[in-house]
């Protein structure tokens, strides 16, 4: 579990260039959308990193490794960059409704989705 600032951040009469991420490779980018008293995750990885931009909302993060023991817990807010590895299982609870950015150094499909669901306290 890491969490990242922008690494470029330039605004000018034209707007704003926000430079989230200039590592990894990945190979899928998702953006989803959840209502307020939603949860989502509760899972893990066994191969893929996850990167999260957060858009808007508010977000509860708790992040754990398989024995149940916390690595991190913390607020998600508009502008959070953060990156979940493999083996961390990471639950969302959102606070308001919310919009994010998801990108995954593996492609998740039908016939090689590196999800696991978590079983554990």
């Amino acid at each position: 579990m890491k969490i990242f600032e922008a690494y470029k951040k330039n605004a000018s009469i034209r707007g704003l260039f926000l430079g989230i991420v200039n590592f990894g490779n990945w190979q899928e980018v998702n953006y989803i959308e959840t209502q307020a008293g939603q949860i989502r995750g509760g899972h893990y990885h066994k191969e893929a990193m996850e990167l999260f931009y957060i858009i808007e909302g508010n977000i509860s993060i708790k992040v754990v490794d398989l024995k149940g023991e916390l690595i991190k817990e913390f607020l998600a807010n508009k502008g959070s960059i953060f990156l979940v590895e493999p083996y961390e299982v990471h639950t969302f609870t959102c606070n308001s409704d919310c919009k994010w950015i998801n990108v995954m150094s593996k492609k998740m499909d039908n016939d090689s989705c590196d999800i696991y669901k978590y079983e554990g306290k």
